[in-house]
């Protein structure tokens, strides 16, 4: 029998801090919004579905208790419900001690979304970075001396397996489902070094971690052999409670308040791949991410940092 994950609330600075978290609703994020509660955070859940979210939240409040827990629905692979999204938790939420970057999905199959981009690039990253950066007030509003927000982005080790053609990030030639999948992993770890080289680190840290192979519905959007894949992985997977547990950990660790921009599995930093720390490729992403999403991402990290400067 696998050792339960330690608990994620010891020592941990996060009570009455405000988390938000998406992909909420099922799998590693429902597990971490239950981790957060119990460690005295307001979280506020972002999913996709109205009914499963709500009904996510309202268990989650049963079963610790508290009844703070708040939700918001949107489709995160359309860069204007994300929009949307960033200015109602902004309205909502002048203050925001974490966000935790966890929606994502692996599509077999290749779509398109109503902007144009491949599904897997537009979830699992460019929402990632459009969400970050137009929260930025909300987290250099939240961060203390000594106590900076955290941007926490969910990864994965599929990384070390991404093949990246920089001139064809929405794989129009050749598209795979793992290849898309493996590489906007790589993408996570790439905008978490970006980031974290942009940001004023004592106000807002930036990590990215990887949670293991976690027993999910994560893979089951794909039909008979998306089911299939399914069912290989859960040989060794592990609970949601220990997938999330880092994930956890990092929103309100020491150790995760000192340095940024690592890599990190089991509570612990990693080395990710020779890729992944090839920061001029990191560059040229966060450069095409921010044409791609409309930004002028540099200029919202400066007016973030200007306006919520020290006192």
């Amino acid at each position: 029998m696998a050792a339960a994950a330690p608990s994620p609330s010891i020592d941990l600075r996060l009570r009455d801090r405000v988390v938000v978290i998406t992909g909420a609703s099922d799998g590693i994020g429902r597990a971490a919004a239950r981790q957060y509660a119990e460690a005295g955070a307001r979280v506020v859940m972002i999913g996709r579905n109205e009914a499963k979210t709500s009904a996510a939240a309202r268990a989650i409040m049963a079963e610790t208790g508290r009844r703070d827990i708040t939700w918001l629905v949107a489709d995160l692979s359309r860069q204007d419900a994300v929009r949307d999204l960033a200015t109602r938790l902004r309205r909502e939420q002048p203050q925001i001690h974490v966000l935790a970057n966890n929606a994502g999905a692996m599509f077999l199959d290749r779509h398109e979304t109503v902007d144009g981009l491949e599904q897997t690039f537009a979830l699992n990253h460019l929402s990632y970075f459009t969400l970050t950066l137009l929260l930025l007030p909300s987290l250099y509003a939240a961060s203390g001396t000594g106590a900076p927000a955290r941007v926490i982005n969910v990864s994965s080790r599929a990384h070390e397996n991404a093949k990246v053609d920089l001139d064809d990030l929405q794989l129009r030639r050749k598209f795979g489902g793992w290849r898309a999948y493996a590489n906007s992993k790589l993408f996570n770890i790439w905008f978490t070094r970006s980031l974290s080289r942009r940001l004023d680190t004592a106000r807002v840290v930036s990590h990215a971690m990887h949670p293991g192979v976690v027993r999910t519905r994560f893979a089951t959007n794909n039909g008979h052999l998306g089911r299939l894949l399914r069912g290989l992985m859960d040989v060794v997977s592990i609970p949601s409670d220990q997938g999330a547990d880092t994930l956890v950990w990092l929103s309100g660790a020491d150790e995760a308040r000192q340095e940024s921009g690592r890599y990190w599995r089991k509570r612990q930093v990693q080395t990710p791949s020779r890729t992944a720390r090839r920061d001029d490729w990191a560059e040229a992403l966060w450069m095409r991410s921010a044409r791609l999403a409309g930004l002028d991402a540099d200029e919202l990290l400066q007016q973030a940092r200007e306006s919520h400067g020290r006192t």
